[in-house]
């Protein structure tokens, strides 16, 4: 019995796909693990498909191309690539000549624009790569506000402002890149894209500086753990579990001038200039190297098994306040531009 397709084993066949003189070989070969049921992980079926699409497209059979996209769409739904099958096949179907059909699949995608992240840059892209920056210009800005003003609504701290707050994210960003490719002038959103792109993954407190931390905000214990040992827990299990998705994350050291922002930060008075970046956390250390955290243990013996072991899986930690631009227009923009980025989504 032929082996089980794994993950990689599809991104290694869509990267033959690009190359091979006759690619309709991988095409079948991906329909059949489909078929047959040969996938390691079923939730890779649309994957596959839309794998398969590409290479009948590439060996000139738009028809069979067209028809396995759709199938890979509709495989797809309510899986995790779900946003991006849907957007590939409807780009697919106007980079074909289809042009009505593939804008009406593109508008049935565009109310997501503003709810799900994972919508953003694929709908995004099938209009770039078709040639119409201008309308994805237009889709983006309009999903931001409405996603501005949904946000304004949320309750602090809850899980839709999370989930808002990512999709606002993820739309500053994706619109500041289609908007430089269009030649235009970068606005306040754009500077806040610039700010979110240069902003740490995560934050991590010397001992010294948490204890001061906690000290001064009680209330920090919610985002970056109830003491030091939960905080550097948190840490080392954020990079883990990145790792492991192929993920590197950056982990900026806060330096006493942060700490000194952190804390005075809302005070009458307080210096509105933005603190130095501290630097960054070198990881992993070696097993037998001194552990980053600072305690002198051996990594192996310190956060190492700190990070597999949390039993408590409190929440992750934040990254510190930026400091806003100036806004120049509307009050949507000035909620946007004073708010704290927050992690954003890779896609696929």
């Amino acid at each position: 019995m032929a082996p089980l397709l794994t993950s990689d084993d599809l991104d290694a066949i869509g990267a033959a796909v690009q190359t091979a003189r006759d690619p309709r070989a991988h095409a079948d070969e991906l329909v059949a693990a489909v078929d047959g049921g040969r996938l390691a992980d079923p939730g890779d079926a649309g994957y596959a498909l839309s794998l398969a699409a590409e290479a009948r497209e590439r060996a000139g059979d738009h028809e069979e191309a067209l028809a396995l996209s759709a199938r890979a769409a509709d495989t797809g739904g309510g899986t995790l690539d779900a946003s991006w099958l849907a957007a590939h096949h409807a780009e697919r179907l106007l980079r074909l000549g289809r042009e009505d059909e593939g804008m009406a699949a593109l508008a049935t995608l565009r109310p997501l624009l503003h709810r799900d992240a994972d919508a953003v840059g694929p709908v995004a892209e099938a209009l770039t790569e078709t040639g119409r920056g201008e309308l994805a210009e237009q889709w983006l800005t309009a999903a931001l506000l409405t996603a501005v003003e949904r946000e304004d609504r949320t309750t602090e701290g809850s899980d839709e402002e999370l989930e808002v707050s990512e999709v606002v994210d993820e739309l500053v960003v994706t619109r500041r890149d289609v908007r430089a490719a269009l030649g235009l002038a970068p606005d306040e959103y754009d500077v806040l894209a610039d700010d979110l792109d240069a902003a740490p993954d995560l934050v991590f407190f010397p001992e010294a500086a948490f204890a001061q931390l906690l000290a001064a905000q009680p209330s920090a214990a919610e985002e970056f753990g109830r003491d030091w040992d939960a905080h550097r827990a948190l840490v080392e299990g954020e990079l883990q579990a990145a790792d492991a998705e192929g993920e590197v994350l950056e982990v900026e050291v806060a330096t006493p001038e942060l700490l000194a922002r952190m804390l005075s930060d809302g005070a009458d008075g307080a210096d509105a200039t933005e603190p130095t970046p501290g630097p960054r956390l070198p990881w992993p250390p070696g097993r037998n190297d001194p552990c980053w955290c600072g305690s002198r243990a051996k990594y192996k013996k310190c956060c190492l098994p700190r990070g597999r072991d949390r039993a408590d899986d409190p929440p992750a930690p934040a990254e510190p306040p930026a400091p806003p631009p100036t806004p120049t227009t509307s009050t949507s923009s000035e909620r946007v531009i004073s708010r704290r980025p927050g992690p954003r989504t890779r896609a696929r």
